[in-house]
């Protein structure tokens, strides 16, 4: 039976909605047949028999989610309908008032009733001014529900491709970081030339000593484009919420972001926030265990060994003096070598004359917890620079035998003799594993006790630690023959290459990690890679005797 409201006349808008998810079953006939035109005239010809609904407005909603309302057409709909510019809305089917179970049924049950708003959800035989179908229609609730479940299962799929993309180390942010762009492949990041340059200017000037608010004020200065600008100038229609001034200019905060961020040495790092659910829009921050990391995703702008060298400066204590721009050359170097307490830098002044000093922080708190620990900024810089040329002459012999040995005849052969070694080893890990199986089903048939089993097993597993120690030896002498062991971007390199040693902070960046001061003046240094260097040294020498005995035989 049809309610007496239908003989009134109804001020129509026709709702319709398009969104990604629809998208996502994309290239089919669903897609078509729910496009925002087909919707438009599909109510359009249903209203042809419906001469008491007059249409006013059609509220469009391309590209919006059904899971939340808070979409500008459906607001601007509900605005129009309490200024009573509309009492009637029309939909092609009830999904495309929404995808969300509760929130469509708080609607059609409560919200448009309260409302006097009589709606209309054509694929679903509904009509609320249909008394009859009304009362009949149990059917509605569970389509809210099957719609809800789709939106459901769409937004598990999406989510699970889109974790398969970051794990494979394709990028699926919206704007790439500053320094880099899209190419053909849009989930690739190619390096921007120009973009680029300025990072590697930064970190540059870090490495100088210099204050992330004095790199900003150097790069406002030149007229350098902040990220947020830069972005812009390109007309990726970029927007942050952080953005306080017409023209975001740089900041210590954006270049410590810079200066912090592991892309540029080619590790792209995603999955950082995640929502709960499909319904809750709120972004939470994930644990770093749970980021995913993949390295090597992209071609890096910043070498591993400069990225960890400003890494290492940025947890030191490096305060810049008021008036400064930069830290001294061994601000966060300097450690008293008995208490541990870092080194202060002093100033006296005589006449015209200046003289520096440093002195232990720890009896400058409480003389009684250490002595002064005084040395001159001259002694250090004596001291310093005459290790360093000691250092560098080791480092130098050290090139001629890598050059020596990489030049002697025969290196195939030795190369292939490696070779043949390691995977002898690799032979002999997978004999002990096989071993280490059959104690295990012993035990299993309790044909040893359980003590016999673990002794076994820490017998072999000792013996497999054993002998991957020896591959990785051999896969170090095999990299010393074709290369000559080290990285071509590595700190090592780079200290092989220093043609000067004049002493200033980007030199000690480098090469050293630590330097003691003892009460006595002794100055110990600690350079990096120490570990790296002697490892090198015992590998040159090996091979070097392995050499000379091919020679006598």
């Amino acid at each position: 039976m049809l309610s007496n409201n239908l003989s009134k006349t109804y001020l129509c808008g026709g709702y319709l909605r398009l969104s990604k998810e629809d998208d996502d079953i994309a290239k089919s006939e669903t897609l078509q047949s729910n496009s925002i035109e087909n919707q438009k005239e599909y109510i359009e010809d249903y209203l042809q028999s419906k001469p008491e609904i007059r249409v006013v407005d059609f509220y469009i909603d391309d590209g919006y989610s059904g899971v939340n309302f808070d979409r500008p057409d459906f607001q601007r709909m509900l605005q129009d309908i309490k200024d009573k510019k509309i009492n009637c809305v029309i939909v092609k089917d009830l999904s495309r008032l929404g995808r969300n179970y509760i929130e469509v049924g708080k609607y059609i049950e409560r919200l448009f009733p309260f409302l006097g708003v009589r709606f209309i959800a054509i694929n679903d035989n509904f009509d609320s001014a249909d008394d009859a179908a009304l009362s009949n229609n149990i059917i509605v609730p569970f389509k809210n529900l099957i719609n809800d479940a789709y939106c459901r299962d769409i937004s598990i799929k999406i989510r699970s491709h889109l974790e398969v993309k970051r794990k494979r180390g394709e990028f699926i942010g919206a704007f790439p970081v500053y320094g880099y762009m899209r190419g053909e492949d849009k989930n690739k990041l190619i390096v921007d030339p120009c973009a680029a340059e300025i990072v590697k200017e930064i970190f540059a000037m870090k490495m100088e000593g210099m204050s992330q608010q004095a790199i900003a004020d150097e790069l406002n200065r030149l007229g350098v484009l902040s990220p947020a600008e830069y972005k812009k100038e390109q007309g990726s229609g970029y927007k942050t919420v952080f953005q306080t001034h017409s023209r975001a200019k740089w900041t210590a905060v954006a270049v410590l972001r810079v200066l912090t961020n592991e892309v540029y040495m080619g590790t792209l790092i995603q999955g950082k926030e995640s929502t709960p659910n499909y319904k809750v829009r709120v972004r939470e921050k994930k644990p770093k265990e749970e980021w995913i990391r993949v390295e090597n995703a992209h071609e890096a702008i910043i070498s591993r060994t400069d990225f960890e060298l400003i890494s290492d400066i940025l947890q030191k204590d490096t305060r810049v003096s008021t008036g400064k721009s930069a830290v001294s050359v061994y601000s966060g170097y300097l450690v008293c070598a008995d208490c541990g307490c870092s080194m202060v830098r002093k100033k006296v002044r005589s006449g015209s004359l200046e003289y520096v000093y440093y002195v232990c922080s720890g009896n400058k708190k409480d003389k009684d917890i250490c002595s002064s620990h005084r040395i001159s900024e001259n002694t250090l810089n004596m001291a310093i620079t005459k290790t360093l040329q000691l250092h560098l002459k080791q480092l130098g012999d050290l090139q001629e035998s890598i050059r020596y040995i990489r030049e002697t005849s025969g290196n195939s052969d030795k190369i292939k003799k490696l070779v043949l070694q390691s995977e002898k080893r690799k032979e002999d890990i997978e004999k002990y594993n096989r071993l280490k199986l059959e104690c295990y089903e012993d035990y299993k048939k309790e044909l040893i006790t359980q003590d016999e089993y673990m002794l076994f097993k820490k017998e072999l597993d000792n013996r497999i630690e054993e002998i991957q120690r020896a591959i990785t030896e051999l896969g170090k002498k095999k990299r010393m023959l074709l290369d000559g062991g080290y990285e071509k971007e590595s700190l090592l390199e780079k200290f092989l290459t220093s043609k000067e040693i004049e002493l200033k902070r980007s030199i000690l960046v480098r090469f050293i990690s630590r330097i003691y001061v003892y009460e006595d003046h002794r100055i110990e240094i600690i350079f990096r890679y120490q570990d790296e260097i002697r490892q090198l040294l015992g590998i040159v020498e090996e091979i070097k005797q392995e050499v000379a005995l091919e020679e006598v035989i």
